[in-house]
Formats: C-alpha cells, structure tokens, sequence
C-alpha cells in the first residue's frame, strides 16, 4: 500500500549547472527539462536492450521547458539523455547538472522507431511581476549552501504586511510564474499566491535544497532537522526587508508546511500562523489512520483496514520509533516484508529516507503550538481525504488553552488537499492531483489576517 500523506504528487525535474561559487555571490539561475517520468517496465526494456533499471516513460511534458522544446511527447520512452542511459533513481540529479545555454539530446523511442530530439537547454522562465508587484530572486545560506528564495513586494511605497508560504514535503519547485489564468499541478499553490502579492502583502516562499535552483541534496537524504533550518533563514530576510511591517507577519503552513510553521514561530515571532491540511498529533497516529481511511476509501473492507492497520503499527513503530531501517524490520520480521516493501519502496517513505520520518515522529507538536505566541487559523478542506480535523481541532484547542480566541478551526468547503474543487475526498482521490482551484482557504486566509491586524 502506497500512502498519499502530506503532499506526494508530481514534480517538474530541474536542472543547470552545479555552482561552487562564494555564498554571497548571486545563485545561478538552473533551467528545467519539465518531464515526469515513469519507470520503463523490466520487459519492456529487455526488448529494447537497455540495461535493467534503465529506460523512461515519459508521463507528462510542461509547456515551454526544455523537453517541450526539444519535442518530447507524453508516451515517449526515453533510451539516453546525451548518451547516458538513466532509471527513475538518477533522473533527477543528472537533470539538476545539465548545463544551459548548451545542446540536450533526448533520443526516445515513438512509434517503435528511435528517434533524436534536439534542443539548446534554457534557463528557467524568470516571473517579471505585473503591474500590482515586482519579484525579487534572491537567496539564504542553510548549513553552508545557498537556497533560492522568491520575493514579491508591492509597487506602492511604504510598509506592508508579510507573508511567508511554507510548501509541503515533496521535491515539488515554487520557482514558477505566478500570475497566469491556465492552472495546473506544475504551478501548485500559485492562485493563492498571486492572490496574496497583488492584496498588499510582502510574500516569501523558499525552494528546498536540491530542488530548484538551491543547492544541497539529494532531495531524498534530506532529514527534518536540516530542512527546517532554510525556512528559519527565510523568515529571518522576510523580516529584514525594509518594506515589511514587521508587526504584521504571517506564516501560511500548507501540509507539512503546518508542522514548520510553528517551531519556527516559537523562535522568530509573528503575529499569526494559518494552515491548511496539516497534522498535529504524533506522527505515528497520524500515518495509522491514514492507513484505515484511504484503505476503506479506496474500496477495502473493515475487517481488511483493520489487519492493515494491525501489520502497519508493527512496522512503523520500529522504524519511526526505534530508529531500524526497513531492511532490518524485514530481517527481523520477514513475515511483514510485504507491507514494508509496498509502504517503504526502495526504502524511502514518499520519496525520502526513513531518517526524515523518524525524527518528525520525536515531535511534540502541541508543546510548539502552545509556545509559538500567534494568532492562528487551522483549516481542513472538506475533500481532503489526506488529514483530518481531529488535528485541525486540536490545534485551535492548544492555543486557545493558552490565549484564549486567540485560534479557530475552519472548513474550507469543496477543497481537496491540494487545493482543487472536488465536492467529496472520493472525488479527490478519482481524481487526484487534477482539477480546478478552489479559492476558498485563500479568501478564508486574507479575511483572517485582516481581522488579526485590525486587533492591535
């Protein structure tokens, strides 16, 4: 069984040229190839001769990147990019050191014949603003590598509010053009976004190392502990910008956003904290029932969830809770080798070592949120079949033991995890990762902070 938990979806692979240049200096602008792959099953690639482990289906190609360009099409098999042959597990860092402004040749198979598709790799589209806001490229040092921040400041001159995103969990870039009427998953979150920086808000989202154009990685060996430390870093130069008014800043948490959130808050004060499909309780909790709920929702019985969960609360509690990796559970369980392998692939949990998902199940969130000293909106959306309001609940309870009214628990109606319009989470999960997006968190937030800053 595969979870969804806290945003896995797809992600657009980035690349350019790997800098060792001082951390003071500009960070060099990556391009993107803008493809999702998939791997290319064991006979298929026994027919074509590739080695095992090699070969990609092409599942998706963005509008406008270098595969695009180049003529890359959705069903394309991929035999080498420049010569090399690549599986799924080195896709990502080769397209990360793929050097614009040079040739890139794909040569794919379409049609049972091989072909060679050519193009000069660009550098990414830079958003030039409109005429609301203009967009700054910037960037923090995190354990001594360089991570790509993007921030929009208000054409009006004076002070304004701050605004600071923090994106769930997944290798998914925020390095995109805001304001653009087509929406889809390659830009998810930007409705939102724009929305905020044309409202009169200074706002800040920061790229994870390894994705992007930050530096650092790979993506999947990076742990909690490190990770948290880049959006520290960025509150810190939201803050510092002279046009931010800094009795008026505002972290908006989405998924595992919502778990930052707050630790960083209880070290860098801000005037209020909203988050949209987050947890609170322990993690374990949390992945429990996950397992139950998408089980039945995808068509298990009851009887079938609860063995499922059974199996699963063995397994995860050694490996989130006594720190053993899913070879040593299979080891020393080999009759749960079968749920580790369906939970934990390669042994990564959605795409990240288990190291991540060990230290997240160390943390008390409740003691973070009864400390972070914020107004707070906790919302979950009605669709989102991902999370749940007994966390979303929980929150409010723990600040409002605190400083009472100082939180409130909401519905975002016909809103699914990642935001799109779905009326119901069977809905969401028919069609996950597609859809329209549903404006109600963000008209839900802005009213929020509002009401907030008008409490002086």
């Amino acid at each position: 069984m595969i979870l969804t938990t806290l945003i896995a979806t797809h992600f657009v692979i980035q690349s350019g040229q790997s800098s060792h240049e001082p951390l003071g200096a500009p960070l060099p602008r990556r391009g993107a190839i803008g493809l999702g792959f998939a791997p290319l099953p064991p006979a298929e690639a026994q027919k074509l001769k590739l080695k095992a482990g090699t070969g990609l289906i092409i599942s998706r190609v963005v509008p406008g990147f270098t595969g695009d360009l180049a003529g890359v099409r959705a069903g394309d098999i991929i035999l080498n990019i420049n010569g090399k042959a690549l599986g799924v597990p080195e896709i990502a860092e080769f397209a990360r050191n793929l050097p614009t402004g040079k040739e890139v040749n794909f040569r794919v198979v379409r049609d049972g014949k091989e072909v060679d598709l050519k193009t000069v790799h660009k550098e990414k589209e830079r958003d030039l603003g409109t005429a609301d806001y203009e967009v700054i490229y910037s960037h923090i040092v995190s354990y001594g590598k360089r991570m790509r921040t993007i921030i929009t400041k208000p054409r009006k001159a004076g002070k304004h509010p701050g605004f600071f995103f923090i994106q769930g969990f997944s290798p998914i870039s925020y390095d995109y053009v805001l304001d653009r009427p087509q929406y889809d998953i390659t830009r998810i979150d930007a409705p939102m976004l724009a929305d905020i920086a044309k409202s009169g808000y200074v706002t800040m989202r920061v790229e994870k190392p390894g994705v992007g154009d930050s530096e650092g990685g790979p993506f999947a060996d990076l742990d909690y502990n490190t990770e948290i430390d880049i959006y520290r870093q960025a509150l810190k130069q939201l803050k510092a910008q002279p046009e931010v008014d800094n009795d008026n800043v505002f972290i908006c948490g989405h998924s595992m956003g919502g778990a930052f959130g707050p630790m960083i808050a209880c070290e860098i004060p801000v005037k209020g904290i909203s988050v949209y499909g987050t947890a609170a309780r322990t993690w374990l909790e949390y992945l429990l029932d996950t397992v139950r709920y998408q089980g039945l929702l995808s068509g298990e019985s009851f009887e079938q969830a609860d063995e499922s969960v059974r199996l699963a609360s063995r397994m995860m509690a050694m490996i989130i809770l006594e720190n053993m990796t899913p070879a040593e559970v299979k080891k020393k369980h080999p009759e749960l080798a079968k749920e580790v392998d369906g939970m934990f692939p390669g042994g990564l949990f959605n795409g990240k070592t288990t190291k991540f998902w060990a230290q997240l199940g160390q943390i008390n969130f409740p003691a973070y949120w009864a400390k972070c000293n914020a107004r707070v909106l906790s919302v979950r959306g009605e669709s989102d079949y991902v999370t749940y309001d007994a966390d979303h609940k929980l929150i409010a309870d723990v600040v409002n033991r605190v400083h009472p009214g100082w939180a409130r628990f909401e519905i975002a109606k016909s809103s699914d995890h990642l935001f799109n319009d779905w009326p119901t989470e069977a809905d969401s999960m028919k069609n996950w990762t597609k859809g329209n997006f549903n404006m109600n968190f963000t008209n839900m937030t802005k009213a929020w902070m509002k009401e907030v800053m008008a409490q002086r």
